[in-house]
């Protein structure tokens, strides 16, 4: 019995070796990878509630507070275009750079701040 322990340990070493040396992805690599593009994802979506729900609060009265984006607000397809262009950058950067814990937070961060303005954003409809 415990020979066939040793020799599965040492299998599974041997592959291991075999997997760093090849160049493979380990399963944690693998789980960052999918973290960052589920963050992506849910950035997406996030960007447009924040469209339509800025949308729906300037209808009613509200304002943008976001200086970076007043100047657009005339028209939510130049507000879309923006936040598209902003996304395909952070999609280019998700590509090029791997490995970098600054990148991860700083995707989780922004991910973050977004969900913040969409619940501003519904809570702000739910006032007016």
């Amino acid at each position: 019995m415990k020979l066939s322990y040793v020799a599965a340990v040492a299998s599974g070493v041997e592959h291991l070796e075999s997997d760093v040396l090849s160049g493979a992805p380990s399963r944690a690599q693998s789980l960052i990878a999918e973290l960052r593009w589920t963050l992506y994802v849910g950035l997406v979506v996030l960007n447009v509630f924040d469209i339509i729900t800025t949308a729906m609060v300037i209808d009613r009265g509200g304002s943008e507070r976001n200086p970076f984006v007043q100047p657009f607000v005339d028209s939510m397809w130049r507000v879309g275009a923006l936040k598209a262009i902003v996304l395909v950058v952070i999609a280019a950067l998700l590509i090029r750079v791997h490995g970098s814990r600054l990148v991860e937070f700083a995707l989780a961060d922004t991910t973050g701040r977004c969900l913040a303005v969409v619940c501003w954003n519904i809570t702000v409809l739910a006032i007016l």
